[in-house]
């Protein structure tokens, strides 16, 4: 009797074993899935922009004028109407919406930005996704987009005060809680960061130019 309920444990203990394993390498095969979505959507970027975006120019120069503009969303329409914006189908989100995706976001989402998501939806162009809820694009999620980031390759430091809110094939931008008042706008990637506006309305202000 002691034998059988020995060999019974041992066979528990080799199926927990096993199971274990079979968990273990399924982890691993999904994690590299997750980063080629991500890499796959963002480079969907460069086929209709050019490597040098017209962000990633005006972004280039040290002396950006910065101009404060009254109007969040009619300077983001004008650009959509452009075409230099283009609103992602289906992306735009109740106040319901809105309040689950800032409760699951590790720091404050900016009201500009909330203004945005709600009235317009996640836009894509400049060569960047800027982003909000999005299921079919990781690229285009605002929850997917900080994970990977913490995971890849912000620092601890970062991770406390940055919430990236758009990321291109090389680079990101932020809201930058680094210091007191309003999120001010970074750029960066695994090197470098570098402020590029006061806030998001002077951010996009600047698109506008």
């Amino acid at each position: 009797m002691a034998k059988q309920r020995q060999k019974q444990l041992k066979n528990k203990l080799k199926n927990l074993q096993r199971a274990t394993q079979e968990r273990q390498q399924r982890l691993i095969k999904q994690e590299p899935q997750k980063v080629s979505a991500l890499a796959q959507n963002l480079a969907l970027l460069s086929d209709d922009e050019p490597k040098s975006s017209a962000l990633e120019t005006a972004l280039d120069v040290e002396k950006v004028p910065i101009v404060h503009h009254p109007d969040l969303l009619a300077t983001l329409r004008r650009l959509i109407a452009a075409q230099k914006l283009t609103a992602l189908s289906n992306s735009r989100l109740t106040t319901t919406e809105l309040a689950d995706l800032a409760t699951a976001l590790p720091l404050p989402l900016p009201r500009g930005y909330q203004q945005m998501l709600r009235e317009l939806g996640a836009l894509q162009g400049f060569g960047y996704f800027f982003a909000g809820r999005n299921n079919e694009n990781v690229a285009a999620d605002l929850v997917y987009l900080n994970q990977a980031a913490r995971a890849d390759f912000l620092t601890e430091q970062q991770a406390e005060t940055l919430l990236i809110f758009a990321a291109s094939e090389q680079r990101y931008l932020a809201f930058s809680y680094a210091q007191p008042g309003p999120p001010r706008i970074v750029r960066g990637d695994q090197q470098h960061e570098a402020e590029v506006a006061v806030d998001f309305a002077a951010f996009v202000a600047q698109l506008a130019q």
